[in-house]
């Protein structure tokens, strides 16, 4: 039986170095700016979580029972006031010279944010040896968590409703076959039920709408007026927040479901003499379910008109160029503005926590073993495997799911080395003081890069190639998420329309570990040890690309008389190759510089 309490408590102020009313910059990466008073500050997070869990076991005759169930109540108080003091965004300098900003986006409701969530699990295994060569492993799992539901918003009902799911079984099998003396088969199959995380549930259900949260006031700039005769004027705050329309309502879509997983694997393992082991297996999983990365509009109508994109070739240095040509539905963000209405003409964007992802992952693996001699052991592993995402895990178009290809986690190939060496108490005294109880390790990984996407260059469309001075609209072209206050795309600015979905890979990582112990006895039952350990030993550069990230993903620039221009229904935008695509940027911290550890430990 276990019982356990937690208390959390996580602040976010600002710093007291500078003024708490002084004019911040957040810079978009779409392009552009926002101006006013630093969001989220001040903030609290307040946790209270009790937890009791009991297990019971059984062994009777060759079968060994196990019952148990958990129980655990987690409370959160989210104080979170958001943009409450107004935030304007501009799209360029020029605009904020003439006072023309792009939108104003003001918080109001309550902040404050209470959630309850208990959790209820249950189990039962049963470890059965039915010859001496042969353990088979029953077992059912089932849990669920119960998150209430939403405030209503009378406007939009189904702002107001979670489904909660009851019906999660997961089985379990596996087993374990002595073939011959030397040779053990294992293998297993499972569904394993995945639990919501609370702040996708506040994220998503905090901004429904509903007169007892907290939502966004959006108010665009009104070009048939001059500046000082908007609502608002900046710099200004609004007045009457009641009067002005919600910039979005955000809700768990009803089909929503938990993502879970289905996994199999299967090894053998043979003993190569006494000290030799060399194991070969394989493991698959599928993810079902999967949360996407992206909120989906469920009010968007589907885009009118199309892009037709011509990819020109390396060392264009004028347009109109020849080369592939790639139709597509024209995403100007500008012109997508109107597009809502799809559910309720009078709303705006409803954005949606949607389910659809689906995951492939299958693997090869063979790791060899062997303990050479007394106090020295040494492992050898490698692995092959892909690792495959589809149906709108990860969009920039949220009318194409069709798109598939390697997971961000995708790393083809991995071979690890790991060795340790202890020496023992030998020799005279003296001898035996000075070099006995030492532990030298060293695990060396050697692992292919991750993949990343190809992007296009939206911080301006241009009808020259010279971006120096863009006087085009600053837009952002294939994004039908842009201006989703839940969260952009997954895959950056824009992808791009000649490459598939994360079809690039960097560079492989490197890293050599070493660490150093050594052990004194004060006592027989007292001893200190002190640890040295080296991490990225050779100090190897390890970039971190991943989406875009740690590398420069621009592929193309793209430009057109009428590419992303926000007015024309049917664009021509031509692709240029950027001469800067694919270079290194930044290290990664994970596998980055190198980092030297210390620690002392006394055990008694």
């Amino acid at each position: 039986m276990h019982v356990s309490f937690l208390r959390d408590d996580q602040i976010v102020a600002p710093s007291g170095l500078i003024d708490p009313s002084i004019t911040s910059v957040l810079l978009l990466p779409i392009g552009g700016f926002l101006l006013g008073n630093a969001p989220d500050t001040p903030a609290l997070t307040r946790e209270f979580q009790w937890e009791f869990g009991e297990r019971l076991d059984w062994t009777h005759g060759r079968h060994s029972l196990r019952f148990g169930f958990d129980v655990n109540r987690t409370h959160v108080t989210d104080f979170s006031p958001g943009f409450a003091l107004g935030f304007y965004g501009y799209f360029t300098l020029a605009d904020f010279a003439t006072g023309a900003y792009a939108f104003y986006l003001q918080s109001v409701g309550n902040p404050v944010f209470p959630l309850t969530v208990p959790y209820y699990g249950l189990y039962a295994q049963d470890k059965f040896r039915v010859r001496r060569n042969l353990t088979l492993d029953f077992g059912v799992r089932e849990d669920f968590q119960v998150f209430p539901q939403p405030g209503p918003n009378p406007a939009f009902p189904l702002a107001g409703q979670y489904p909660n799911q009851y019906r999660r079984l997961a089985p379990r099998l596996g087993f374990a076959y002595q073939a011959f003396s030397t040779t053990v088969v294992r293998g297993g199959f499972g569904v394993f039920r995945e639990l919501l995380n609370g702040v996708n549930y506040v994220n998503s259900v905090s901004t429904n709408g509903a007169s007892t949260h907290l939502t966004n006031a959006l108010s665009l700039f009104d070009f048939t007026q001059p500046a000082n005769q908007q609502s608002p004027t900046f710099p200004n705050t609004l007045s009457n927040v009641a009067s002005v329309a919600s910039s979005n309502i955000s809700l768990i879509d009803p089909d929503f479901r938990t993502p879970y997983v289905l996994s199999a694997n299967l090894e053998i393992q043979q003993s190569m003499g006494a000290n030799t082991t060399l194991s070969v297996g394989t493991m698959w999983t599928h993810g079902i379910h999967l949360i996407s990365s992206t909120a989906y509009d469920l009010n968007l109508k589907p885009p009118p008109g199309t892009t037709t994109y011509v990819v020109c070739s390396p060392g264009t240095t004028a347009v109109p160029c020849s080369g592939r040509t790639i139709v597509l539905p024209n995403l100007d963000a500008v012109l997508l503005e109107g597009q809502e209405g799809a559910i309720n003409p009078n709303l705006g964007q409803l954005d949606a926590l949607i389910s659809p992802g689906l995951n492939h992952y299958n693997s090869l693996y063979a790791s060899l073993q062997r303990r050479v001699s007394n106090g020295f052991a040494a492992l050898v592993s490698y692995t092959y495997a892909k690792n495959i995402e589809f149906n709108g895990l990860d969009f920039n178009n949220q009318f194409d799911f069709g798109r598939r290809g390697p997971s961000l986690l995708d790393q083809r190939h991995r071979l690890s080395l790991a060795a340790i060496y202890e020496t023992k108490p030998w020799g005279p005294n003296l001898t035996r003081a000075l070099l006995s109880d030492w532990a030298l390790s060293t695990v060396t990984q050697f692992n292919s890069g991750r993949p990343y996407g190809a992007e296009l260059n939206t911080s301006c469309a241009s009808s020259t190639l010279s971006f120096d001075n863009c006087d085009g609209l600053s837009v952002v072209l294939n994004d039908s998420a842009t201006l989703q206050s839940t969260g952009n795309t997954a895959l950056g600015t824009g992808t791009s329309p000649a490459a598939g979905l994360h079809s690039f890979h960097g560079p492989w990582i490197v890293e050599v570990d070493l660490g150093v112990a050594r052990t004194v006895h004060l006592r027989e039952v007292h001893a200190l040890t002190f640890k040295a350990q080296a991490f990225n030993l050779f100090n190897r550069a390890n970039f971190f690309v991943q989406n875009g990230a740690g590398v420069n993903s621009i592929q193309y620039n793209p430009i057109g008389n009428t590419c992303g221009d926000g007015m024309t229904l049917d664009q021509l935008c031509y692709l240029v190759p950027n001469r800067g695509f694919g270079t290194h940027q930044s290290v990664s911290h994970a596998n980055g510089p190198r980092i030297f550890q210390f620690a002392i430990q006394y055990r008694f």
